[in-house]
């Protein structure tokens, strides 16, 4: 009996520190793709100033129709693309979570 008091004794310890450590884990894990995902927005940002920049000095008359300035604003166009599916992937995922799902189930 006493063996047996111990035994569970040491399993209910094990337990609860397994638990205590998972907590600490998913939360901190939490926090790091809340900042990557800060970082990433803040990168998106960045990318679409630049394209609108790229954008308005080859509107300028003096760069109009310049075509270095056209395939620059396109690979900027496309970067921005592909970060905006990035973005929209997470904010959709952020939706889901809090319940705010703009989809309609039909």
């Amino acid at each position: 009996m006493f063996l047996t008091v111990i035994a569970l004794s040491l399993v209910l310890i094990l337990s609860a520190g397994l638990n205590v450590f998972l907590f600490w884990f998913g939360w901190k894990s939490i926090r790091q793709i809340a900042e990557y995902d800060e970082e990433l927005k803040d990168l998106v940002q960045v990318m679409k100033n630049f394209s609108n920049h790229v954008e308005g000095i080859h509107e300028l008359e003096m760069f109009y129709g310049d075509e270095t300035l056209r395939h620059l604003m396109r690979h900027a166009k496309d970067i921005v693309t592909t970060f905006s599916a990035y973005e929209l992937l997470l904010s959709e995922e952020e939706e889901e979570e809090d319940g705010y799902s703009y989809e309609s189930n039909s």
